[in-house]
């Protein structure tokens, strides 16, 4: 079935970035704008604009644009979270008059449609094909220390982990918190219990990411 307020936020974000006959399109002077960004500024981003809600994007939870100064590749991710928590990701390089495909990356602006597993998070790490019980007792296993061989994905640039399940094969995916899609294959060789300043670290990592969604949300809701 169609997801109807998925294909307009998806028409929505591809008048915004390419402009139409009313509007120019999104220039990457127009998004430094939104995102905040000047050149001494020192960071390598993600610098984040969430698109204000109208009945366009009504259909969907949010959408985002993720901006990456210093990435050769990819200087653009629009993120679009439909209705169910799915997120959306295209990815985007600025060639000094539009926006491109980034190299080897979905760009396209249509709809997914592909249904992809689902990924739960537990105590800061995510785990993808797992059911809601069975990513808990794993991210339990992995606190004791008795989670050695269990497969995962590690972002590269915040060391998000990516626990995946054995009986499927390695997955495609970007980082959910980041949308980096340079990942790196590690399997688990914790022998002893994970120590506890890391754990602690992972969870606030993951209230952090929490905080801020509701901070989005709020704003949406209550304006600046």
């Amino acid at each position: 079935m169609v997801d109807v307020g998925l294909e307009q936020a998806f028409a929505k974000v591809r008048a915004f970035l390419e402009g139409d006959f009313e509007h120019p399109g999104l220039t990457l002077y127009d998004l430094q704008n939104l995102v905040g960004y000047n050149s001494r500024l020192k960071t390598d981003g993600p610098l984040s604009y969430t698109m204000p809600p109208e009945p366009a994007l009504s259909g969907v939870a949010a959408v985002r644009l993720y901006y990456y100064p210093k990435d050769p590749e990819v200087n653009l991710i629009v993120e679009i979270e439909d209705k169910t928590r799915k997120r959306h990701l295209r990815h985007f390089k600025w060639n000094g008059v539009s926006w491109t495909a980034a190299r080897g990356l979905k760009a396209d602006l249509t709809a997914t449609r592909e249904v992809l597993p689902s990924i739960e998070e537990v105590g800061g790490d995510f785990f993808l094909g797992y059911a809601s019980e069975e990513a808990k007792e794993l991210a339990e296993a992995i606190r004791r220390g008795e989670a050695a061989g269990a497969k995962y994905m590690l972002c590269t640039r915040d060391n998000t982990r990516i626990f995946y399940a054995p009986t499927s094969s390695p997955p495609a995916v970007p980082c959910p918190r980041c949308g980096n899609t340079n990942m790196i294959f590690k399997t688990l060789t914790l022998a002893t219990p994970e120590d506890r300043i890391e754990a602690i670290l992972r969870e606030q990592r993951a209230l952090r990411t929490a905080l801020e969604d509701l901070l989005l949300y709020l704003k949406r809701k209550l304006g600046p």
